[in-house]
């Protein structure tokens, strides 16, 4: 398993009061992802999350479950300030032009009324999501700084979250990318001589094999 990394995303979350007779304190919607956004400085090295990357959206619009399999929604990425889950249907996520948005059923519990509180004066305006990466591409911008894409990946948990900067530092000690390795392999060294050549054998001798199977140990005719 890929390590779990975490990102802020600075749209504001929105508070909006429970259905009557719903039995909770409210419903509190955020992006947890915002598509093609250049994040904060992650240590030397920004990212992006492409489109596809939490997969295409369902018939209503909602993130497939299927490739995501459980998610949670906490305050503060805590455990123990939990809001909602999909498998429970208190958290709902969807797909559109901008990104993920979700929307969780604030319970009536401690936390969830703590969270209410703060979302309807204003102090919760930001959110925060956790995720394994599974593919990524690298490369420079036009200013010579690395920039990873992330173009698959699962979605692990969202929170409200009141004080970006701190998870902003936590990302950047818990993603470590050896920037030297990373920029080597877009910038690799030119072959010396002959090492071209010999390269291209041995490509186009396992592009043969991988093709035609029956060739590798098929004994040659002559005139063949």
């Amino acid at each position: 398993m890929t390590e779990l990394e975490r990102r802020v995303v600075d749209k504001p979350t929105e508070f909006r009061a429970a259905a009557e007779g719903s039995g909770g304190v409210g419903v509190l919607t955020g992006y947890a992802v915002v598509f093609l956004s250049p994040s904060r400085d992650l240590g030397g090295w920004f990212e992006e999350i492409a489109p596809e990357a939490f997969g295409a959206p369902d018939a209503e619009g909602r993130v497939d479950m299927a490739l995501h399999t459980r998610v949670i929604a906490r305050a503060e990425h805590d455990s123990r300030l939990l809001l909602g889950t999909t498998d429970a249907g208190t958290l709902r996520l969807y797909i559109d032009d901008v990104g993920v948005r979700y929307e969780v059923d604030l319970p009536d519990t401690g936390a969830g009324r703590d969270v209410a509180a703060l979302a309807k004066r204003g102090d919760y305006r930001h959110s925060s999501f956790a995720f394994h990466a599974l593919d990524v591409e690298w490369r420079e911008n036009a200013a010579g700084s690395l920039v990873r894409r992330v173009t698959r990946s699962t979605l692990s948990d969202v929170a409200p979250v009141a004080d970006p900067a701190y998870w902003a530092a936590t990302t950047q000690m818990r993603s470590a990318v050896d920037i030297d390795a990373v920029r080597a392999s877009l910038h690799p060294s030119p072959a010396g001589p002959g090492e071209w050549e010999a390269e291209a054998t041995k490509r186009a001798a396992a592009m043969t094999r991988e093709t035609h199977p029956a060739l590798a140990n098929r004994a040659r005719k002559r005139g063949i």
